[in-house]
């Protein structure tokens, strides 16, 4: 058809070639940073780079092909980063790694051309992207490491004009790393903490980069403009970074006066580069020092006004945190429209699949609470109801980020603390029917214990290869010594003397293995669990099935903070105890947490006290008067209960309840009833744990034993116990009295571990030695896998695989601590051999002795035998059959301390 003008219409197809034709796709990735992420136009690039098809593999072009791969796929990574698209981003970073690890190979070989930049260039501003997804995600070790990477090859190829930004981001990444402990609130970041400290590096980055400006003629002080040379605009961007952080750190410690000045600066530069994003943060921190506030949000939300030519679409998050301010500012009835109208957006855009797992979980929370505090300042008559329900419809939310350091964090920051101001809530209200009750009940288990269900839900994962680099054993002098064989199982005693280079060596090993594990599950995202409404309704329904069984349900409740005016008042910070017993829910008095939390400082101070590591008897007594004298007349209604199962919570994992002891009875609570704990209601009854109490045995069934052994860790708990020679695996050295007699004997280390795995063993024993870590950023028990390496809890969830398991004790000392977080959620070994895949699990919690371990786990094994008989298959009871041995281990004793010493391990089904 033929235009009105009378010429031919261009075939739109091949403008389209031809422009791709003359791409330049290598000067396109090199003016990405200035020419497209400063002014918001990502967008732009990408669709040129992908029309050019810039992502595909084309073997014929060698490294070049790799490094054009790796700078499109950094520019894509950029634009999912801007957009808080981290698990799109996420997945372009796998997607991308080989690539980027070949041209690493390739440029550390040194066969790439010193006088092409391009290479390295692509690879250092695609370590920097990855960095500022670890980042984002809270992974400050796992950034600082890889936003490292980029400085060294940035470095090493002399790339002086992308080195500010990359050097900027290290700094802040390596600080926010220090400052990382287990039990730091994300939302009191600069609290408690030196901010001062952070000046100083931000300072010292500061000063490194004006002088590389002196070195390449760089004017820091001029504005730049469209004449300034692109590697000039490039290096001023970073600098501009720079300035932003150290105006952030000035801030923080309280200076606002000079953070204004400085911010002053990075604006400008900003502002010169037609810069959208750093601009805006600018003018945040402006806001955020009180300079006219209103003004400042109010720019930031309409940033169309004045806007450049070439400007992109603006920062979307920025004009939301704008919109929050302005909000919250205004206050009264508009106020809290408007940050309504901005929570339901937050509660749309969970949806986005890109999302699920980087949901601004940080963003979400403020709002909440900005809506809390506009609602409290309100007329009572004007005051919504729907600040709980907003609260809890953000908990909710975040549980769908599959980020697993987003998760931890953001569960015990914002969720934790919505659930147990609603649960204190519903406490208040009172009301003991069996319908108010059930409420209670299923509020609790909605939120505790749900990342581990989550993990259950989720197809249990295949089972990684072995580490990349094994942790250091214990240094000379630390590992235990030779000595009686009724020694104790002891952990690593002299970390204290190493060096302080080593340690940092051995918690980045320990880090590296945990970021192993989360990237599996960032890569294979968990499927969340539904929360049963019903709950409650089927642990009745559990004990009235099972005649004579109890169950303990522990819980955190109440907060710590004041009610607002006008809100309705819940309960301080307190233990609940909901007891089951015969389909009869009851609730007990409530209990200061504070007496817990004492209670647990106590149970530490026993254990650390190397003349007698254990539980004194004054302990015994505190845990059996505060946690199981409560209970123990709802629980024995009826008669002594068949089966009592306890569910802790927070420092409740940590405290020994097995050992409880009335002050009028010696013996203590696991022989005076069959005892056995649990991690949830929903893993107990609905994951079907308690039906690993009774299961079936038979002949063939397969003992796997991973002896890491010395003098006071014999691996005599697998001898004489009745099992067929042939269905025994020994990994380590094998006990004397079974030389020549087993089935498989392996070496203890990776390559026995694999062949015990591969049996598929029913029953899996270690005996050895344990250390618990406590670092910032990682904390939890550590095992001996020989002489050669340790194993963590995420060795144990993704490297072993235990389909058919029906027992498993872990015979080190420790081995049971490190279950609790600040979330409520079970962590630890405990969680780990639940992920895979073990039946019932014995584990200590303090450094046992190796003759109470050999007998208790010996007779488990035995029984497991003895009850075949002469028949094929046979019924084992393993809460009966520790609970019987217990019963008969302590009547040789009298003391409280001599019983409690012969009750090495604390049962979990």
């Amino acid at each position: 058809m033929r235009q009105d003008n009378g010429r031919q219409p261009q075939d739109p197809s091949s403008a389209i070639r031809a422009f791709v034709e003359a791409l330049d796709v290598e000067d396109l990735i090199m003016r990405f940073d200035i020419d497209f992420d400063a002014p918001m136009r990502q967008a732009d690039a990408i669709g040129m780079l992908r029309m050019a098809r810039a992502h595909t593999r084309e073997p014929q072009a060698g490294a070049r092909g790799v490094a054009r791969r790796v700078g499109a796929h950094w520019c894509e990574i950029v634009q999912a980063d801007v957009g808080y698209e981290l698990l799109s981003a996420l997945q372009l970073i796998e997607a991308s790694r080989p690539d980027a690890e070949r041209l690493l190979a390739w440029l550390s070989d040194g066969t790439g051309d010193p006088e092409d930049p391009f290479p390295a260039y692509a690879l250092a501003r695609w370590y920097d992207g990855v960095g500022r997804i670890r980042y984002r995600l809270g992974s400050y070790t796992a950034s600082r490491r890889v936003f490292g990477t980029a400085v060294q090859v940035a470095e090493s190829a002399r790339l002086w004009w992308a080195l500010p930004d990359l050097l900027s981001n290290y700094t802040r990444a390596e600080f926010e790393e220090r400052g990382q402990a287990a039990h730091e609130k994300e939302e009191d970041r600069t609290e408690g903490r030196d901010v001062d400290a952070l000046v100083a590096p931000m300072r010292q980055t500061h000063d490194q980069i004006v002088a590389q400006a002196n070195a390449h003629g760089v004017d820091t002080d001029a504005v730049p403009d469209g004449e300034t040379p692109l590697r000039h605009r490039e290096f001023l961007r970073g600098y501009s970074n720079a300035l932003h952080n150290l105006a952030t750190a000035l801030r923080q410690a309280g200076d606002k006066e000079r953070s204004l000045r400085v911010t002053a600066r990075s604006k400008a530069i900003s502002e010169g580069l037609n810069d959208t994003y750093r601009t805006a943060q600018s003018v945040l921190n402006e806001a955020f020092c009180g300079d006219s506030p209103e003004t400042s949000f109010a720019t930031l939300r309409d940033p169309g006004r004045g806007r450049k030519e070439h400007a992109g679409p603006g920062w979307e998050r920025g004009r939301r945190i704008a919109r929050q301010n302005l909000a919250r500012l205004a206050g009264g009835p508009g106020g809290l429209a408007d940050l309504g109208h901005l929570l339901d957006e937050l509660e749309d855009d969970v949806a986005g699949a890109g999302r699920r797992a980087g949901l601004d979980v940080d963003f979400y929370a403020y709002t909440v609470r900005y809506y809390r505090e506009t609602a409290a300042a309100l007329p009572p008559a004007d005051r919504p109801r729907d600040v709980l329900d907003r609260r809890l419809k953000m908990a909710e939310s975040v549980r769908e980020a599959i980020a697993l350091p987003v998760y931890k964090r953001a569960y015990a920051n914002h969720v934790r603390p919505a659930y147990l101001r609603a649960i204190g809530a519903q406490m208040t209200r009172g009301g003991h029917r069996q319908e108010d009750l059930e409420k209670i009940v299923s509020l609790v288990e909605e939120s505790s214990g749900r990342e581990l269900l989550d993990l259950l839900a989720s197809s249990r994962p295949p089972v990684l290869g072995r580490p990349a680099h094994p942790l250091p054993t214990a240094p000379e002098g630390s590992r235990a010594e030779s000595g009686s064989p009724d020694g104790r199982r002891t952990p690593l005693r002299a970390q204290t003397s190493v060096e302080a280079t080593e340690v940092r060596e051995w918690r980045e090993l320990l880090i590296e293995r945990e970021q192993q594990y989360e990237d599996h599950f960032l890569q294979h995202p968990l499927t969340s669990a539904t929360h049963d409404d019903d709950i409650a309704h089927q642990l009745v329904q559990y004990t009235l099935n099972h005649e004579g069984s109890c169950v303990v349900r522990y819980f955190r409740f109440g907060t710590s903070d004041a009610a607002l005016e006008g809100e309705e008042t819940t309960e301080p910070d307190s233990l609940g105890i909901v007891v089951c017993r015969d389909g009869v829910l009851t609730l007990l008095p409530s209990v200061p947490y504070t007496d817990v939390a004492e209670l647990a400082r106590k149970v530490f101070e026993d254990l650390a006290d190397p003349a007698f590591p254990v539980p004194k008897e004054e302990t015994c007594r505190r845990i059996w008067n505060l946690l199981v004298e409560p209970v123990w007349e709802s629980a024995n209604k009826g008669g002594p209960p068949s089966h009592l199962t306890l569910i802790p919570t927070d420092d409740i994992f940590a405290i020994p309840l097995h050992v409880a002891t009335a002050p009028e009875d010696d013996r203590p609570l696991a022989a005076r009833v069959p005892l056995s704990h649990s991690v949830s209601v929903a893993a107990f009854v609905t994951r079907g744990r308690h039906l690993l109490k009774k299961q079936l045995m038979e002949h063939d069934d397969d003992l796997a034993a991973l002896l890491s052994t010395d003098a006071r860790a014999t691996g005599d708990e697998i001898v004489d116990v009745g099992w067929t020679a042939t269905h025994v695996h020994v990994a380590g050295q094998v006990p004397d009295a079974l030389v020549g007699k087993i089935g498989g004997a392996f070496t203890a280390d990776w390559d026995g571990l694999e062949q015990l795995v591969a049996a598929k063993p029913e029953f899996f024993v270690y005996a050895g030695h344990g250390v618990y870590v406590e670092e910032p950023e990682v904390s939890g028990p550590l095992i001996y896998l020989g002489e050669t390496d340790m194993l963590s809890q995420f060795d144990l969830a993704l490297r072993v695989s235990l389909p058919r398991n029906k027992l498993t004790v872990l015979g080190a000392c420790l081995a049971g601590q490190g279950m609790r977080s600040d979330g409520g959620d079970v962590l630890g070994f405990m969680r780990s051999l639940i992920i895979s895949g073990a039946g019932a699990i014995g584990v200590p919690l303090w450094s046992v002795r190796n003759s109470a371990m050999v007998a208790t786990v010996s007779a488990l094994l035995r029984e497991s035998r003895a009850v075949l008989g002469s028949s094929s298959t046979g019924v084992f009871d393993v809460v009966q059959t520790l609970h019987d041995h217990y019963r008969e281990s302590i009547e040789t004793y009298t003391s409280v301390e001599a019983r409690v010493d012969r009750l090495p391990i604390a049962l979990y089904l």
